[in-house]
């Protein structure tokens, strides 16, 4: 797997958050190798979100009078 930032080498990683305040949060993802950029399940939903919530914003906003000031 290659890192969509810089094409670097991407490994398997299990990524644990420490300051959790009742319970340790662990989740299995990728961490590259070269930039340190991260990817779990969580990050690549929310990314797909984004990409969806902007090209529904693309067709909607060809539909929108231009205002014009006077």
């Amino acid at each position: 797997m290659r890192c969509e930032r810089c094409n670097g080498l991407m490994v398997s990683e299990r990524i644990c958050d420490l300051q959790g305040m009742n319970s340790d949060l662990c989740v299995d993802g990728y961490r590259c190798l070269l930039c340190g950029n991260l990817v779990d399940a969580m990050i690549l939903e929310n990314r797909q979100r984004s990409i969806d919530a902007v090209g529904s914003l693309a067709w909607t906003s060809l539909c929108m009078p231009r205002l014009v000031a006077a």
